[in-house]
């Protein structure tokens, strides 16, 4: 049974593997089945009613019309295809969809048979389905769903128990973000429905429920294919005794798996008050209550890991000067690398502090290295790893590590839209374009990826850019003059920009607003200043 061939890509059944030029493109199990319909077909309609037939069977789908959307958003996402502009799906409104892309095989076989094939490889499928068994093999992967319970408590308990099994087997476990997971707040889709838009085998779920000092904590493991239930326990607990429960509750789900726990106890909090101010910290963003954490416990590592994100964010909204988070952050890196050194996210901050903070590339290099060794789950570590390595003009193996962290966050309008900004920095952007109308179909309100497009169409000639205006952030000023022609405004404000450690300028060897600085040998020497020099792809 050959694959089916068409551009670069081959769709592949026997494995469930979609290729391109021979490397794998990660597609869930669902919507691999629906693109297998699709091309199985090439040319012909094949209406939404019959997609219900050959990729859920006579299965009753409470919510069809929006999986299938979201399966269609997946597919076209895996072959970097637009529905306005479609290259292999095209939408027939309210009919059904058709594949338009030219199909071949790896060789020629007579008509008949190849559509014999063909229909085998849906029958296949369809029965694979049935059967509830995944195409995909490989590495399991699970999603932790929204813990039931008053906030931030039970906010916090789904939060760790993702760090705590993403950081169990990474070679053998998957662990999906915490931005997909908690789209799925208050759903009423069944868990075997959540597991195919997800793309996971497993589901953890539970609930938190707190009367005075005692807590009691329900979890269960199931398997999304059957909805077999492989584990439950509840946990109560007074006092100092709760704030152990997601230790306790990751280890029994270890069990559950058969996979072994790294067990490392400076990663939860020992002091009740240092973990409710953690957990307010997380859900809040707020750096006082993380300091707050830190000082009643300072061995707790995990709030030294949050307390630098939080110092980041503020410093890249500009609520604190860049040098000063940038201080704190180092000693919060130090800390946390001291207390666990195997700990991913400790090693992330570090490299975040090297990056944003010192421009130390190669220190920053390193830092990544380590923390998507020692996790390669991690979506935060992937994500500023693709952007370090664009600024310094590895533009493909950027966007493929931005685009690992997008895996791990599938339906995350925020984790799409930061395959477009990459794509903006490397020129191509009609994929930004695509990419950023891909995170509006999951959130039609969000303003970023409609700034991403207008973006992308200025830069690409489509309209002119805005009349130069002058703003707080220096490096914002000088790539507004930059846009406008003001080449001597540009490079003042650029400036300004080096000198204030600005966040943004990191970015400026590869930023296309600063195309009218390029030969200039003062922007050369500018960037040089910063070890940086002009990649253009």
């Amino acid at each position: 049974m050959q694959p089916i061939r068409f551009g670069p890509y081959a769709l592949d059944a026997r494995n469930g593997e979609l290729r391109r030029d021979g490397e794998v493109v990660p597609l869930a199990p669902q919507p691999f089945r629906l693109l297998l319909a699709l091309a199985s077909r090439p040319g012909e309609l094949v209406t939404r009613e019959e997609l219900h037939r050959e990729v859920w069977g006579d299965e009753t789908f409470v919510d069809f019309e929006r999986g299938l959307n979201f399966c269609i958003l997946q597919a076209r996402t895996a072959l970097g295809d637009d529905a306005k502009n479609p290259q292999y799906i095209e939408t027939l409104p309210r009919r059904g969809y058709r594949f338009v892309a030219n199909v071949g095989r790896a060789s020629a076989r007579p008509v008949r048979w190849l559509v014999a094939a063909a229909a085998l490889l849906v029958v296949l499928a369809a029965i694979a389905w049935q059967r509830d068994e995944p195409v995909v093999t490989g590495r399991l992967m699970l999603a932790v769903l929204p813990f039931e319970g008053a906030a931030p408590f039970a906010d916090g308990m789904t939060e760790e128990l993702i760090t705590h099994l993403g950081a169990l087997q990474p070679q053998r476990l998957g662990v999906i973000a915490r931005t997909s997971v908690f789209l799925y707040r208050d759903t009423k889709k069944s868990v075997r429905d959540i597991g195919r838009e997800l793309g996971v085998r497993y589901v953890v779920d539970g609930s938190v429920r707190r009367e005075g000092e005692r807590v009691r904590v329900s979890a269960q493991l199931i398997d999304t294919r059957d909805q077999t239930q492989l584990w439950s326990e509840s946990f109560d607990r007074t006092g100092a005794g709760a704030l152990a429960i997601q230790r306790d509750v990751a280890e029994r789900i270890a069990r559950a798996l058969r996979i072994e726990l790294l067990n490392d106890d400076t990663l939860s909090a020992r002091s009740p008050a240092a973990h409710e101010a953690y957990l307010r910290g997380r859900q809040q963003s707020s750096v006082e209550e993380l300091r707050t954490a830190t000082q009643l416990e300072p061995g707790f590592v995990l709030a030294h890991v949050a307390l630098a994100e939080a110092l980041h964010i503020e410093a890249m909204r500009e609520l604190v000067d860049a040098r000063v988070a940038g201080e704190e952050i180092r000693a919060a890196s130090e800390t946390a690398m001291r207390l666990a050194p195997s700990l991913s996210q400790a090693h992330d901050i570090a490299a975040m502090h090297a990056f944003w903070y010192e421009w130390n590339w190669d220190a920053a290099e390193d830092a990544y290295q380590r923390a998507i060794r020692f996790n390669p789950n991690e979506p935060g570590a992937l994500h500023d790893h693709g952007w370090l390595l664009i600024t310094q003009g590895k533009f493909d193996e950027g966007i493929a590590e931005i685009r690992r962290a997008q895996e791990l966050d599938p339906v995350s309008p925020r984790a799409n839209v930061h395959v477009a900004w990459a794509y903006i920095y490397t020129r191509r952007y009609d994929d930004a374009i695509r990419e950023a109308r891909r995170a509006l179909a999951l959130d039609p309100k969000f303003e970023e990826a409609l700034g991403c497009i207008h973006s992308a169409e200025m830069l690409a000639g489509k309209h002119r850019p805005r009349p130069a205006t002058e703003s707080r952030d220096p490096y914002s000023t000088a790539v507004s003059y930059a846009l406008n022609g003001d080449r001597e405004n540009a490079l003042v404000w650029l400036t300004k920009a080096r000198d204030s450690r600005n966040l943004s300028f990191p970015l400026a060897g590869v930023d296309p607003k600063l195309d009218a600085l390029n030969g200039d040998p003062r922007f050369v020497e500018l960037l040089a200043s910063a070890r940086l020099t002009r990649q253009i792809r």
